[in-house]
């Protein structure tokens, strides 16, 4: 293993040296935190090397060679302490699943650069030379993590993931500041990352990735649930990716067909030829549990006449809220998905309750909900400019 990177950053390889790290991060009450880890043959996430930062320094701790991160874990549910991350959602995966922990004090500077004019999904590299003219090198983020020794260019190249996160988190939180913004920021903070969100699998509600759950029967769905969760729950025992054990398409017909008893379902076309007789008894046995719980229906679908007329009215629901959100440099994915716009507009159009759907609420029906109504109800038209801001909102006669 190398020695330390510079005068300000060390690697840490025993829980020792990892504990007085978390004395000194609680001494601050802030820290910057980054992990790489290899995710490509397991359930989980596999730790590989954390960087934390305090005001002081920068540490480097290697739980291959033995730093422990349990102290850093501790740390992350601390609400006392404020932790600074970019685009998080994975590392708070391995800490979930590793540690059984979820952050209690976060900031991520990918998604409050949404909401100060930087766009959605920039990386940390394209943040920092935006806002703080700091260019960092890209060479090795593909790297394998997990070889050792580490090269000086790793060493340097993950020293740089949480060098500057202070710096700019600071900064974009002084612009959203100006803007009016922060609240939601913390908003959408504790959306994304707060008590209720969710930052591990929950197995039964795994059914809703499976492709072409939609085609199911209610009755039959409610054994996809039970299948589907009995394919997380296996997965994360073995730790191996879900994909490995059984398919979508594959749990999809078992979950249909319903094969009676183990050799059947092995028979099944798609079903892995190392599963175990015993493992499909299982499955099998999980299933046969749905035979209690109640059908699961993803509701009617619009009446012909709503269909109708939202076809015409997402496509320019959607333009509205683009262009919406580029009126206050607001980044429209942090307003609205494509389904939340179907979804609140089909409420508007059936006269159901809107304030239970992110854009019939809070800062997004500011922004752009109380707009869509007016869409909808016909109040609201639209026309293209040849300039900025390219769209025109129009009062339309008689309303």
């Amino acid at each position: 293993m190398l020695g330390a990177v510079s005068e300000r950053t060390s690697i840490l390889v025993s829980p020792d040296e990892v504990a007085d790290l978390a004395a000194r991060v609680r001494h601050h009450g802030r820290m910057a935190l980054d992990v790489e880890f290899l995710w490509e043959r397991t359930y989980a996430p596999i730790p590989c090397l954390a960087q934390v930062a305090t005001p002081d320094e920068i540490a480097l701790i290697d739980p291959i060679e033995g730093g422990a991160l349990d102290d850093i874990a501790a740390l992350l549910a601390d609400p006392a302490i404020e932790v600074v991350m970019h685009a998080p959602s994975a590392d708070l995966t391995l800490f979930a699943l590793g540690f059984d922990v979820r952050p209690s004090n976060l900031l991520d500077s990918q998604l409050i650069a949404g909401f100060v004019g930087l766009g959605a999904g920039q990386s940390l590299g394209a943040l920092l030379q935006r806002v703080l003219d700091v260019k960092v090198p890209k060479t090795e983020g593909y790297s394998d993590w997990s070889r050792r020794p580490l090269t000086r260019a790793q060493l340097d190249y993950a020293a740089t993931d949480v060098e500057h996160l202070f710096a700019l988190v600071d900064e974009l939180m002084r612009r959203a500041s100006g803007l009016g913004r922060t609240e939601w920021v913390l908003e959408e903070h504790e959306r994304r990352y707060g008590p209720t969100a969710r930052v591990a699998p929950d197995p039964f509600e795994a059914w809703r990735k499976v492709k072409g759950q939609g085609r199911l029967q209610p009755a039959e769905r409610a054994v996809l649930r039970r299948a589907a969760a009995w394919r997380e729950m296996e997965a994360r025992r073995r730790d191996r990716p879900v994909g490995w054990l059984l398919p979508d398409r594959t749990l999809l017909e078992v979950a249909r067909r319903r094969p009676k008893g183990a050799g059947a379902l092995l028979d099944e076309r798609g079903v892995p030829s190392a599963m175990r007789e015993r493992e499909a008894e299982s499955l099998i046995a999980a299933m046969d549990e749905a035979a209690n719980d109640p059908p699961i229906a993803l509701g009617p679908p619009p009446p012909a006449k709503v269909q109708a007329r939202l076809d015409t009215l997402t496509p320019l629901a959607q333009i509205l809220l683009t262009a919406r959100s580029a009126a206050v440099d607001l980044a429209p994915t942090l307003v609205a998905t494509r389904d939340d716009v179907d979804s609140f507009l089909a409420a508007v159009l059936m006269e159901d309750a809107l304030d239970g759907l992110p854009l019939g609420r809070g800062w997004r029906r500011q922004v752009a909900g109380d707009a869509l109504i007016d869409l909808a109800a016909g109040r609201l038209g639209l026309a293209p400019l040849a300039g900025p801001p390219y769209l025109a909102e129009i009062e339309l006669p008689g309303h």
